[in-house]
């Protein structure tokens, strides 16, 4: 009877078939495979596609979503928010600022063709390489496409003008501060004499200034601006007698003074107020030249922005699902491999016991006698500056170095429990060979603890490949969750959680759905736990 008919015919499988918990997180677990498998066949069909030179999948909007490239490939501004939320209007300035730069880039390069100056691309070209993969510039004649910009850049000219202002308004507060500092130092000093004179001068150097300031703010401040507002006529007077060595009495009229500092205050939020107003100038002229695609393209690219952008600009909803994909083959791969080799040899240790038993056992008492983490990191260490670096060899081979050890234990003492059992003895007395037991009665009866090992070492193994990922020794490009908390460091100091998040999410869903399992699988499968 193979091991499959006896797991589904065995009480454990009815069992473990019971518990809801662990079907729910089977059935996530499946949607993890489903897409593993959807990305590895998608991959071969377009190494098949670039092959043959035949066909390019990366054209098409479904298939070729999760090839690895599309998740290197920029589809939008920096730290876009996921789910359609609005960024605050700072951050929306700049982002809509991005896509207008993208727009004069490609002027620009459509200029120096036409000059001469560098070998000409073709205008589709040009158009294609400002492209945010599925969002494109609008097909309007370049005529067109220019009016419209310049339009817009009559509105950032504004905003630049408006921006000035805001930045002007704490310089005139600065005057102000300095120009109370020199009146008090002006009606301390004793009439007529040398600290007098110098402090009146400094009084009317910073009433100059504080003018002067006002002058130019007010040449493009709204009429309605406050500080426009405050009748300054006499700060002028006062600054002519105290340049006349005849200052009033008061050197100026504080209240004038008082009058402009509100004034100052009040403005700051107008200006910024006006500043953002151009957003919704400046947005439908995007939408415009720059418009979001509709049909299943416009699907697809939605999706991309499902959860934002990162730093630069990319997907992370296809960032954190291509990095599943590579999570669950370094869990696979270790697993399997570390789960064979362990259990193999920690069955014939047990089985054969002897030289063998002690060898094995030496081995990997030897090995456990080093920190875990340590031996990880050197193992993964020794393929620094190798062809293997950056890529997933070194973390097949660091991991199933050191995860092979727990298995070997268990299926070991498992043995050596079963070794003495009565259907052992019999098949002894028979004159089946040791190999034959041990492949056909030894190992097979081990196969629940096969199963829990895998489940607990596939977490394992992704929880470790994000940390040596994380810390530079693992995968260098590409995605993967530990390269996305990796970079998202920046991120998070600036307030930005959507990559680190994402990462977060998904690897704790896959991570608790094999908890979940695993411990449904030791209380179905493990004779301890069996009742």
């Amino acid at each position: 009877m193979s091991i499959r008919e006896r797991l589904n015919e065995s009480p454990a499988m009815r069992k473990l078939m019971s518990n809801r918990g662990a079907m729910i997180a089977s059935g996530i677990i499946s949607l993890y495979l489903l897409l593993f498998g959807w990305i590895l066949l998608m991959q071969f069909v377009a190494w098949v596609g670039k092959t043959t030179d035949s066909f390019d999948l990366r054209q098409s909007p479904i298939m070729g979503a999760l090839l690895p490239e599309r998740t290197l490939e920029r589809v939008g501004a920096s730290n876009e928010l996921g789910f359609g939320i609005h960024s605050e209007p700072s951050k929306r300035m700049e982002q809509v600022g991005f896509y207008f730069e993208n727009i004069s880039k490609m002027f620009d390069e459509l200029d120096q063709a036409g000059g001469g100056t560098i070998e000409a691309r073709s205008e589709s070209d040009i158009r294609k390489s400002v492209s945010l993969a599925e969002r494109k510039i609008a097909d309007w004649p370049i005529e067109d496409l220019r009016a419209k910009y310049a339009e817009a850049q009559q509105v950032f000219e504004r905003q630049e003008r408006m921006r000035t202002l805001r930045d002007t308004l704490p310089q005139i507060g600065i005057q102000i501060e300095k120009l109370r500092e020199f009146k008090t130092e002006y009606e301390a000093a004793e009439v007529d004499t040398e600290a007098w004179e110098i402090a009146g001068e400094e009084v009317a150097l910073t009433l100059d200034e504080i003018l002067v300031q006002i002058e130019e703010y007010a040449d493009n401040a709204p009429e309605s601006d406050p500080v426009v507002a405050v009748d300054v006529s006499s700060l002028q007077d006062a600054m002519d007698a105290a340049f006349d060595l005849s200052p009033m009495d008061p050197i100026y009229d504080e209240s004038v003074v008082d009058q402009l500092a509100a004034a100052v205050v009040e403005a700051g939020p107008g200006i910024d107020a006006a500043v953002f107003e151009t957003l919704d100038e400046l947005e439908p002229i995007l939408d415009e030249m720059y418009p979001i695609p509709s049909g299943l393209g416009g699907l697809v690219y939605k999706f991309r922005l499902m959860l934002g952008t990162d730093q630069q600009g990319r997907s992370i909803m296809l960032r954190a699902l291509y990095s599943a994909k590579v999570a669950i083959q370094v869990g696979v791969v270790v697993s399997f491999v570390a789960v064979l080799f362990g259990s193999l040899i920690g069955a014939a240790a047990g089985y054969f016991g002897g030289i063998t038993d002690h060898a094995v056992i030496w081995l990997y008492s030897t090995f456990s006698s080093i920190p875990y983490l340590v031996l990880l990191v050197e193992l993964a260490f020794m393929f620094t500056g190798s062809v293997f670096e950056g890529t997933l060899i070194p973390l097949y081979v660091a991991f199933s170095l050191t995860y092979w050890i727990g298995p070997c234990r268990v299926t070991r003492g498992e043995t050596l429990k079963l070794r003495s059992l009565d259907y052992v003895q019999a098949a002894q007395a028979l004159g089946a060979s040791k190999w034959r037991i041990l492949t056909r009665h030894i190992i097979p009866n081990t196969s629940h603890l096969m199963f829990i090992n895998m489940s607990l070492l596939f977490i394992g193994a992704i929880k470790g490949e994000v940390v040596l990922t994380f810390l530079g020794l693992g995968l260098k490009n590409g995605a993967s969750w530990g390269i996305m908390i990796s970079q998202s460091k920046p991120e998070v100091v600036a307030g930005f959680f959507w990559q680190i998040g994402a990462a977060t999410f998904f690897m704790f869903v896959l991570v608790l759905a094999f908890n979940v399992l695993t411990d449904a699988l030791q209380d179905a499968f493990d004779p301890k736990h069996v009742g």
